[in-house]
């Protein structure tokens, strides 16, 4: 039997060992396995791409709603004074702006994480180029930005790219002593007068 498994030839076929037959099967495997993986990996990633994308389309339309909000009777006049002077309105009115602004830096924060940045033509940052038209049309942008939004910008990267705007379009630097509408000093008299009562 072992001479007709190994190199006899019957009615002129060769016949193949065990081994051999084995190693060809394993190669076999392994090249479908391959083939798999690679397939998966694709999918992987056009699933990816995807996801990105339904996060970038679900960003812009919520930034669309709060946008719109301007436009409504009661908010419209309240943004627009609020973005030529966020002191100009009392504290019910600022709550109402800081509200709105937390909004559209919330959502121009997911877009500038979901790595969308280098697809616009023309511009290495479409966050950038939106917080410099933003800042320069409406001050008072810039002052809730220095004041408070900038407490809320967890994302170092992104901090950097909004205080370099500050920068360019106010001519100065952000005042790092704002922390959630309060200076720092401001804040620790304030700690220590409730201390004290």
């Amino acid at each position: 039997m072992q001479p007709l498994l190994s190199v006899s030839a019957i009615e002129g076929i060769r016949i193949m060992d065990w081994d051999q037959i084995a190693t060809v099967a394993l190669l076999v495997t392994g090249l479908a396995t391959l083939g798999v993986a690679g397939l998966l990996v694709s999918q992987l990633r056009q699933q990816h791409r995807d996801s990105e994308r339904e996060v970038l389309y679900t960003a812009n339309r919520d930034l669309q709603d709060v946008i719109g909000r301007t436009l409504d009777a009661h908010f419209g006049p309240i943004w627009h004074r609020g973005s030529l002077d966020f002191d100009s309105l009392n504290p019910e009115e600022q709550a109402q702006f800081r509200r709105w602004c937390e909004m559209a830096m919330t959502t121009q924060s997911v877009n500038f994480r979901a790595g969308h940045e280098g697809l616009d033509r023309g511009i290495d940052s479409r966050v950038r180029a939106q917080a410099v038209g933003a800042m320069t049309m409406w001050p008072g942008v810039a002052t809730y930005f220095e004041r408070y939004g900038r407490s809320h910008t967890y994302d170092p990267d992104l901090r950097t790219v909004l205080d370099s705007v500050f920068h360019e379009t106010q001519g100065r630097e952000v005042e790092l002593t704002w922390r959630w509408g309060l200076r720092e000093t401001a804040a620790k008299e304030t700690m220590h007068h409730r201390r004290d009562s």
